[in-house]
């Protein structure tokens, strides 16, 4: 056999092997897998202290300067269930946390804020976010879980603007 037939059957071969792989049912399963996959991407994060996680488990660590503030389990007064529990759990929610222990003001120790003005003619003119925590232990007790970590965050509104142009 003549080597340049071999090499034009195996073309003619994989030209037919491909067109099979690529009838009607194989490239209808192709975006029912996409599909899928878009799927489980939308799905929610599982929440970290579901079921009987201590309330010492750590579920994110925050940076203040040099120091790390973790934001525990907890329970229904301080921590991850407690910020959970009033609704207030987001990415977004994690993000301010984290923006407001980095660039925000300490107004008095463990207490944060961080400022956002108001836009326009707005009611509230200034939006604050605040978290509280303590680096300490829980309830001061030495050898007690240490640092405690954030207590709780809120926003929270400065006093309404006088009434203007608007």
């Amino acid at each position: 056999m003549h080597p340049n037939r071999t090499i034009t059957v195996s073309l003619a071969a994989a030209a037919a092997v491909s067109c099979i792989s690529l009838s009607a049912p194989a490239a209808n399963a192709l975006p029912q897998a996409h599909d899928g996959i878009a799927q489980a991407a939308k799905k929610k994060p599982t929440e970290p202290c579901k079921g009987k996680q201590p309330s010492s488990k750590i579920v994110y660590t925050f940076n203040r300067g040099p120091a790390k503030i973790p934001l525990r389990c907890g329970n229904k007064n301080w921590g991850f269930r407690h910020i959970a529990a009033r609704g207030r759990w987001s990415e977004s929610f994690k993000s301010k946390i984290s923006n407001t222990l980095w660039k925000g003001y300490e107004q008095s120790p463990g207490v944060v804020f961080r400022d956002k003005p108001g836009v326009g003619c707005t009611p509230n003119p200034k939006k604050n976010f605040k978290v509280v925590y303590n680096s300490g232990p829980l309830g001061g007790k030495p050898g007690g879980i240490t640092p405690q970590g954030v207590i709780t965050a809120s926003v929270q509104y400065t006093a309404k603007s006088a009434k203007g142009p608007c």
